[in-house]
């Protein structure tokens, strides 16, 4: 009998500036999905909380906090032998911090996302958000 590949959760970030511009990412050289642009976030911890985990790795990853949170989506992707649950959140950037990025970014318009090299996972997520703005859903 075939047993069932562990999922792993991951809480993931679409934090928009005052110009509707989300920030990306460049992913590590060493990771999953090598050298290509993704939003910030990153595994739960045990006992943690969705959101949480997107505070978290946000803050971890940029040194900002971020407002206005949101629950965009949720979408299930496999990566071969690697089951992955994306939990998706939307924040407002601050406009009062610098951004402390551990690795390169960028803000992009939402439009210009699918022009991007990013995760194959990150295609169905991009159309959520594209699918929010159309919706009128960012605070």
């Amino acid at each position: 009998m075939e047993h069932a590949m562990p999922t792993q959760v991951i809480s993931l970030v679409a934090m928009l500036n005052a110009d509707d511009e989300v920030l990306l990412l460049k992913r590590k050289s060493d990771v999953h999905c090598p050298n290509v642009w993704s939003f910030p976030g990153g595994k739960l911890e045990e006992d943690e909380m969705p959101l949480q985990a997107a505070v978290r790795e946000l803050k971890e990853e940029t040194g900002i906090k971020g407002k206005l949170w949101r629950h965009i989506g949720k979408y299930n992707h496999r990566y071969g032998e690697q089951n992955l649950s994306f939990l998706f959140f939307f924040c407002r950037y601050d406009n009062k911090h610098e951004i402390l990025a551990e690795s390169e970014f960028m803000w992009c318009k939402l439009m210009q996302l699918h022009t991007l090299d990013m995760p194959q996972a990150n295609q169905k997520l991009v159309q959520m958000l594209l699918d929010c703005q159309q919706e009128g859903l960012f605070p």
